[in-house]
């Protein structure tokens, strides 16, 4: 798990023990704060007692790290850091859920809207996938993209969402919308809008990504696209049940699962 303090991980994590607990499994957690060298360590088995199977959620591994794992075990990987690999794979579909973000500012009245939440310093396919859908977007609307709208942060948390929509806001007098990467820079989001005393949603419309819990309490309530979380911690069970249930050199094809998602409608877009 890349950070436990992350809202998203956290409770990601809850679910897992809860998922692993109703199979009849046990689950070890370790945090590696997206640090290559623990993420490869963690790939290999080292310095963990033994385990059966393995349920990897990468930020900087290579398939070229995983294709020379030196514990071949079960494997899934979780998430959107690596996209093609020979190894099965759980994501959600992050380009359609930006898309369907953008989609619902727009359908809001919105036309200034800025996404929150590209990271070229430190790139994520995640991120780099829910720009792309942005973008989409805004081009299946008629919407000339304005690449000023578009900001950088520096980690997905709410205090760089709460900076850089500060910066933002000061910046660009017209915008009317926030697309952000995740929930969390949302919520930094509508923390920078209010101190800066522009009304959300009269003013400036904010939609997150990933629906956690504290979105229904932000003041405005968040607007949110949800992964079906109860598919995706059952889909990597499944999976790694499968791995586990299948003898040794026996042939097991990949598998590629794609999570939906759901917009979730809340006080931050009630246009």
């Amino acid at each position: 798990m890349p950070h436990l303090e992350e809202p998203y991980f956290a409770e990601l994590s809850s679910r897992l023990v809860r998922g692993a607990e109703a199979r009849g499994l046990a689950v070890l957690i370790v945090q590696t704060e997206g640090d290559h060298a623990r993420e490869v360590d963690v790939a290999n088995g080292s310095g963990l007692p033994d385990i059966d199977g393995l349920i990897h959620i990468p930020r900087s591994l290579t398939v070229a790290d995983l294709t020379r794992r030196t514990s071949p075990g079960p494997l899934v990987l979780l998430g959107e850091h690596i996209q093609v690999s020979p190894f099965t794979h759980i994501t959600i579909d992050n380009s359609a859920a930006a898309r369907t973000a953008t989609a619902h500012l727009i359908a809001a009245g919105c036309r200034r809207i800025a996404f929150v939440g590209r990271r070229d310093a430190r790139p994520s396919d995640a991120a780099d996938r829910r720009h792309a859908g942005y973008l989409e977007a805004l081009e299946a609307a008629g919407i000339r993209n304005d690449p000023a709208l578009t900001a950088q942060v520096d980690a997905f948390t709410s205090d760089e969402g709460e900076r850089v929509v500060s910066e933002l806001a000061a910046r660009i007098g017209d915008l009317d919308g926030v697309v952000c990467s995740n929930d969390s820079v949302a919520l930094g989001a509508l923390a920078a809008l209010a101190a800066g005393g522009r009304r959300v949603p009269d003013d400036v419309a904010v939609i997150g990504i990933d629906d956690i819990r504290a979105a229904r309490f932000s003041v405005p309530a968040l607007s949110s696209v949800a992964p079906d979380h109860d598919q995706l911690v059952d889909a990597a069970f499944t999976e790694l049940e499968r791995q586990l249930s299948t003898p040794p050199g026996a042939d097991l094809p990949v598998r590629h699962v794609i999570i939906p998602s759901r917009l979730v409608k809340r006080a931050s877009t009630a246009r």
